[in-house]
């Protein structure tokens, strides 16, 4: 099986996605009711994290797979499932900003390491996409001193994010 009939299959058996995150968002509408900053405590702290990485990983690899096939494979956006590409990214922001307002984001264990990742996938994708459109010949049009400041640049960017998922 193929990560593209994964896909498809969650594409035509929708009940399966929209379910997930509408259980998600209606927990975390739940969690807007009960729980409040002064007993923010405990087992909660660590079931919102859950809740942020349950709606958050799937919203990060749906976005991956959406920028892969529109940067990388030229696919048409309007060809794209809504499901299985845009679904996860939506119920993410949307569970998202319902958390936030229950409890700041800077409460929630975990949430700097998500962020940090998540930093750092945008930031090897970003190099990987310029690395294929770039041509690379016997004649570079720069100095070496601007190649090595970018890449400097980029060393730094990738040490912050890295720090950020692992501190």
């Amino acid at each position: 099986m193929t990560i593209q009939q994964i896909i498809d299959w969650f594409g035509s058996n929708p009940r399966f996605i929209l379910n997930y995150f509408i259980f998600i968002f209606i927990i975390a509408l739940l969690g807007l009711l009960f729980v409040k900053p002064h007993n923010f405590k405990g087992l909660v702290k660590y079931f919102y994290s859950a809740i942020i990485y349950a709606v958050s990983v799937p919203a990060i690899l749906s976005a991956v797979l959406t920028m892969y096939n529109i940067f990388f494979l030229k696919y048409n956006l309007l060809n794209l499932d809504v499901l299985s590409y845009f679904v996860p990214i939506i119920g993410c922001i949307l569970s998202l900003v319902v958390v936030n307002k229950t409890v700041p984001m800077r409460l929630i264990p975990g949430f700097k390491n998500l962020s940090g990742l998540f930093i750092l996938i945008l930031l090897t994708f970003f190099v990987t996409y310029i690395l294929q459109k770039m041509f690379f010949g016997v004649i570079f049009i720069g100095s070496f001193s601007t190649l090595l400041l970018l890449f400097l640049g980029v060393l730094v960017i990738m040490a912050w994010a890295w720090n950020r998922i692992f501190k």
